[in-house]
């Protein structure tokens, strides 16, 4: 039996589980991660004596009287997870009731597993393909150093001739002000103070749980750029990043990530760059060896004709306003 599930409704033990047993498993779609970037999110499970066997989370809201579904702040991936048990056409029926509650869809983020599976939907549905870069962190780290450019190299020993210092922390708080200070000015719209107080509680949660990791650099004793990352089910995320000026000419975020695939070289990890689709920042990335992977996002308005108008002339004010913004790597 398929159903929509409205938050308290769902069974956190059982939603977890399936999860657990799902060949995706992600952190983004446990029970706990989603309390923090969502509070209140809903979802559709497929249920087979008292088990759930199929599970897709929906972040959804509601907004200006209509439900919208949408992506979290710090959650790549969400999609259909789906056990042993899982129906033919599930993906299928779940995308079909998704849109029958949503009016709004604002680039819902299908799993890599969804893929293939979805893609001979692409024409019922308004389904984008986008990118992320997985390095595959299995070879020995010899053999993974080989496969940086030219160029990554060079920016390396740059970095290692520069006298950066590294070391690891549990305390967030320099990250955050590093990136309020010297890159939230260049985000088109700016950063609200509740997605940073969010990245702090998420951070926690992670912390707690196991599964993150948080690199800074210095020069001298002032830091000038760090790296967060999740480490979950053979997964390491690229969470969040941030450098001054003096980071980037160091190149200490390369540092950070060249140290992260020395810990993990030769071991079952994947490290997910969780890439924009920004070319100057993917091409960072690629220099690292890092293959180009697909996943589908949803899009969808049906919102009444005169919604859609007020929203679009909003839109068009928002570009306007913001023409001149800059996009950064976070």
């Amino acid at each position: 039996m398929i159903r929509y599930l409205k938050h308290e409704q769902i069974d956190k033990k059982r939603w977890d589980t399936c999860i657990t047993t799902s060949a995706e498993d992600k952190v983004y779609a446990l029970s706990w991660f989603l309390d923090v970037v969502s509070p209140g999110w809903q979802a559709i499970v497929e249920e087979e004596n008292g088990m759930y066997i199929t599970a897709m989370p929906l972040p959804g809201f509601h907004k200006m009287g209509f439900p919208y579904l949408g992506q979290p702040f710090h959650t790549h991936q969400l999609g259909i997870y789906t056990t042993a048990q899982s129906s033919a056409d599930i993906r299928v029926q779940f995308l079909e009731l998704t849109v029958k509650h949503y009016k709004f869809i604002n680039g819902y983020r299908f799993n890599l597993s969804d893929t293939e599976a979805l893609q001979a939907l692409e024409g019922a549905y308004e389904l984008t393909t986008r990118y992320t870069r997985y390095l595959d962190l299995n070879k020995p780290y010899p053999d993974l150093y080989r496969a940086y450019t030219r160029d990554r190299k060079m920016n390396l020993k740059r970095a290692q001739r520069a006298g950066l210092s590294m070391f690891e922390s549990d305390d967030i708080e320099p990250l955050i002000q590093h990136f309020k200070t010297h890159i939230e000015h260049k985000v088109v719209g700016g950063v609200s103070e509740h997605t940073y107080q969010l990245l702090r509680d998420l951070f926690q949660v992670m912390k707690q749980k196991g599964v993150a990791q948080l690199i800074y650099t210095t020069a001298g004793d002032k830091v000038n750029a760090g790296c967060l990352f999740f480490k979950y089910n053979g997964i390491i995320s690229y969470a969040f990043n941030s450098a001054d000026s003096t980071g980037r000419v160091t190149n200490g975020r390369t540092m950070v990530l060249d140290e992260i695939i020395r810990q993990h070289a030769g071991k079952d990890f994947v490290l997910d760059f969780e890439s924009p689709m920004i070319d100057q920042i993917d091409h960072f990335y690629a220099s690292f060896g890092a293959r180009q992977v697909k996943y589908l996002a949803l899009r969808r308005n049906a919102l009444p004709l005169y919604v859609r108008l007020i929203r679009n002339v909003r839109m068009k004010i928002y570009r306007a306003f913001f023409s001149s913004g800059v996009a950064e790597e976070v």
